[in-house]
């Protein structure tokens, strides 16, 4: 499966096998985080694999294995780390593995050096399918967070999102597809408040695997004010 293919049929996945994964598959997965393309070249961006019983978190770990992700902390680095996780995320689904996003939980221990834990992935080999059918998916009709029906953007509705509120707005014009960010009100956790820009990061990268051959991220000076949205940046296709 391509990972084109695996926006249409990748489900987030909480049931695991106990069993560890190979070194050899362990290995193959390490290696593909070289192949992840950033947004922003100039974000130093970390991702490593451990094991459960590095982890804490709020609610249950469910996976034997998990990619954490640590990030300088700069301007759209939130969008950066959901752009590049989601192509990791895909690439699991592509190989047959299951994975689920991460939100409360993060490693137990942190060693000096390291940049500014972000959020983390649990993966490995799902008790059930990690696949489903379009018909199966739980999410906003496109008209609720675009501008337009345009079918290039349906990738994007279909993008996971924390507690699949999708928290944002494209606007389709001319070339561009303008990306907005829904401002948090100030009832927002500030995690729930990170998540959202993660969470553009993760449809814009929809984007970009669909239409990798054309894809192109800037930003524009002045965008058009959306209310209750902050403007993320754009993308031609």
């Amino acid at each position: 499966m391509t990972l084109k293919e695996a926006i249409y049929k990748r489900k987030s996945t909480r049931k695991y096998q106990p069993n560890a994964l190979d070194e050899k598959t362990l290995q193959t997965i390490q290696n593909y985080f070289t192949n992840l393309k950033p947004l922003y070249c100039d974000i130093k961006v970390t991702f490593r694999i451990v094991d459960k019983e590095h982890m804490k978190g709020i609610a249950s770990l469910h996976a034997p294995h998990y990619i954490i992700v640590m990030s300088e902390n700069k301007p759209g680095y939130l969008v950066n780390v959901g752009f590049m996780l989601q192509q990791m995320d895909l690439y699991l689904s592509s190989i047959g593995l299951g994975s689920c996003w991460l939100g409360m939980a993060q490693p137990k221990q942190k060693t000096l050096d390291e940049a500014e834990f972000v959020i983390a992935l649990e993966f490995g080999n799902p008790i059930e399918s990690p696949y489903r059918e379009l018909a199966d998916f739980k999410r906003k009709p496109l008209g609720k967070i675009s501008s337009t029906p345009d079918k290039r953007l349906e990738v994007i509705r279909l993008a996971p999102s924390a507690m699949n509120l999708q928290k944002y707005y494209f606007l389709a014009e001319n070339n561009a597809i303008h990306a907005y960010c829904t401002k948090a009100g100030k009832l927002t956790l500030k995690r729930m408040a990170k998540m959202r820009e993660i969470d553009i990061g993760i449809a814009i990268a929809h984007l970009y695997i669909n239409n990798c051959e054309r894809f192109r991220f800037f930003e524009i000076a002045n965008p058009k004010e959306i209310n209750g949205h902050y403007y993320i940046g754009s993308i031609e296709l």
